[in-house]
């Protein structure tokens, strides 16, 4: 019987070589570390302070590095609405720029009180029907119909043929067969203007009467105010009469301002 127990336990150690050496290295390793636990307990905190300040160092190190990348797209994100805020102010005062560019020529450098009603053109041709501009100010601001419209330097354009609360619909003496009493030249000849459309004007003139080329046509009322010059005078000897044809000073479906008086 011994001899069969001696025999079973020797198979089972053949089979493992290793477990005797790691048994004993694990059995010699827990003694160290109780011994020095009890005798010198400040050896393993001082042993272990240098890895914990490793691993708070390696911990510290990513978070600044994960903090880093947050920061740089927040950076990213207001660089790019300063980007934006900046390109919508640079548009913004071109709009200004133009807006002053346009009244100055309008209105002059005067600083006295404007003689009518300033209003914004809304719509020209080709949004607007030919020979018509929209104007955003209505019966509201004071604009009634048959009002005079002007343009830069007090040039007229025409009048208001209807309004609404805020807006009103002019008429332009370029209008097809509008007809307005005119006069051409420093001799005063009296001519009723027609409307051709697209901004051409004309009249008919004795032939005798010495229109030339250059001329210029001035509306009926107080004042000379120039409404176009003569660009055409037919020559046609066997007619008492000579078509002239007329074209405004200043092309009226680029204007953004005009002044409407009553």
């Amino acid at each position: 019987m011994k001899k069969r127990f001696s025999r079973r336990h020797n198979s089972f150690v053949g089979a493992y070589p290793w477990l005797g050496p790691t048994a004993l290295g694990l059995f010699v390793l827990v003694v160290i570390v109780a011994g020095l636990r009890f005798l010198v307990p400040g050896v393993l905190v001082s042993v272990s302070t240098p890895l914990w300040s490793a691993g708070n160092s390696l911990t510290a190190g990513v978070g600044n590095v994960g903090s880093f990348f947050t920061d740089k797209a927040a950076l990213t994100n207001d660089r790019d609405r300063l980007l934006a805020e900046n390109a919508a102010l640079q548009a913004s005062n071109a709009s200004s720029v133009a807006r002053v560019k346009d009244l100055e020529r309008l209105l002059g450098d005067r600083t006295e009180p404007v003689a009518g009603i300033l209003a914004g053109v809304l719509a020209r041709p080709p949004v607007s029907p030919y020979d018509v501009l929209i104007v955003d100010a209505g019966s509201e601001q004071g604009v009634a119909a048959g009002s005079s419209v002007q343009g830069p330097g007090g040039m007229p354009l025409g009048m208001i043929e209807s309004v609404t609360g805020n807006s009103a619909r002019v008429l332009l003496y370029s209008t097809p067969a509008q007809e307005t009493e005119s006069w051409i030249g420093e001799a005063r000849i009296p001519v009723t203007l027609v409307g051709e459309g697209s901004g051409a004007m004309s009249a008919v003139v004795a032939r005798e009467a010495g229109i030339v080329v250059g001329d210029l046509v001035y509306a009926s009322g107080p004042g000379a105010r120039a409404v176009g010059s003569v660009i055409a005078v037919g020559n046609d000897p066997s007619s008492p009469r000579s078509r002239v044809d007329i074209r405004p000073l200043q092309n009226p479906f680029s204007l953004t301002w005009v002044t409407i008086t009553r």
